[in-house]
């Protein structure tokens, strides 16, 4: 009993069950106590953007050369566009299988209000991710205006010729690194009560109304998640690790148990760096890189949800699309995922951009952004394993391009 209680990963898990059984069973009465999962969680999201900064920039820091940091980067950027159109690909296929939207009526359902933000374009979008003054972008806690920022100077960093100053600034990163982990272990540990109140509120909220005439979308596009694990990220870890996907799975337990709770994909990457580290052994400058970088452009997850809403509102409205929409589905879905990390709103807002997009009624996505709770869950647990999954895979690939280059020289001095 003494092992289960210190076990952090089984006393979430059993944290978790036992929030949503007190949501359903004491209803809403439980939101009054959503306070204390909201403090848990507010205390790694304070940390985030000094986590992004340090370990970004020691990630690139830390790489041997430029050309390994150009190989590892276009390596990462290949696997993620690569996985976001396939799972865009799925989600349009789901749809089109199951039908979600046939013989479905929405009437007496609430629609919430959603506020679109002004002006969204690809040109707006890249804009912002850039900054005009660092410190605004911390204090505002634009992650992915940090993140690009964190690039830079981990490449101004690793360009630097004194190697005296370079080191005494790597020295000062690190030292800010191993007080971050710190502190996101000793908030970690207090996972169990945070996520308890955090479920007991959503199934509080919900209750057993998520099987209403949306469960049949909402089941849709978890089958999308489960085909994407299975087949996309599976096949991934077959062919670069070797990896059962039930193993992966397994071995990061922790992390999609706090993905579930949590619905951040931003405030999971200190447990996702743990994670790849301490079960997958993946090197501290890929899993860094990998995993930060992920966290903010990479969204299987939402890829699957943005074009399944298309066809699903289509299929209430009977609506039909041809091959070349269908393309154009893909396309806009890729790029909203991987060059939207700093939209506000997230997902939902993205949701309606897209639905606006294609000329579409957007009154239903106000109706399901009211259950988005439980798409959250799917978006940002398949986002962060994808960005685990990813990270491993580039991982084994530098392995075995060093291993390649140091037999070459062996040969080559023989």
């Amino acid at each position: 009993m003494v092992k289960i209680i210190k076990n952090t990963t089984i006393m979430t898990l059993i944290a978790m069950v036992l929030g949503a059984i007190f949501g359903i069973v004491f209803g809403e009465t439980m939101g009054q106590f959503k306070f204390i999962g909201t403090i848990w969680l507010d205390c790694i999201k304070m940390i985030i953007i000094p986590l992004v900064l340090c370990m970004m920039i020691t990630a690139i820091a830390d790489q041997e050369d430029a050309i390994s940091l150009g190989r590892i980067s276009i390596r990462t950027l290949i696997y993620y566009l690569i996985t976001t159109v396939l799972a865009a690909i799925i989600g349009i296929a789901v749809a089109l299988l199951i039908k979600p939207g046939l013989g479905v009526s929405l009437e007496g359902l609430t629609a919430v209000e959603i506020q679109n933000p002004d002006e969204l374009t690809i040109q707006s979008i890249i804009t912002g991710l850039f900054s005009n003054n660092m410190f605004g972008s911390f204090s505002s806690g634009n992650v992915i205006q940090t993140l690009v920022i964190a690039i830079f100077l981990g490449i101004a960093i690793l360009k630097m010729n004194n190697k005296e100053n370079k080191e005494v600034v790597l020295k000062w990163f690190r030292s800010i690194n191993d007080m971050i982990s710190l502190y996101i272990t000793m908030i970690i540990k207090l996972a169990p009560i945070g996520v308890f109140f955090l479920m007991a509120d959503t199934f509080g909220l919900y209750g057993l109304s998520i099987f209403t005439s949306v469960a049949g979308f909402i089941g849709t596009f978890w089958v999308g998640i489960i085909l994407l694990m299975l087949i996309v990220y599976g096949g991934s870890l077959w062919i670069f690790a070797k990896m059962n996907i039930f193993t992966f799975l397994k071995k990061s337990t922790p992390v999609w148990m706090f993905t579930l709770a949590s619905c951040s994909s931003s405030a999971s990457v200190p447990v996702v760096i743990k994670s790849a580290k301490e079960a997958f052994n993946i090197p501290d400058r890929i899993a860094k890189f990998g995993l930060t970088l992920g966290s903010q452009i990479n969204s299987g997850g939402s890829a699957i949800l943005y074009p399944a809403v298309l066809i699903y509102i289509s299929q209430l409205y009977g609506m039909t699309f041809d091959l070349g929409t269908f393309i154009q589905m893909v396309i806009v879905a890729t790029l909203l995922c991987t060059a939207s990390g700093g939209v506000p709103g997230g997902g939902i807002v993205l949701m309606l951009v897209i639905v606006e997009t294609f000329g579409m009624p957007v009154e239903v996505v106000g109706i399901i952004a009211g259950f988005y709770r439980f798409i959250d869950m799917g978006t940002t647990t398949s986002n962060v394993l994808g960005d685990l999954v990813g990270t491993i895979c580039v991982s084994k690939w530098e392995e075995r391009t060093l291993a390649k280059v140091k037999t070459e020289e062996i040969v080559e001095q023989a």
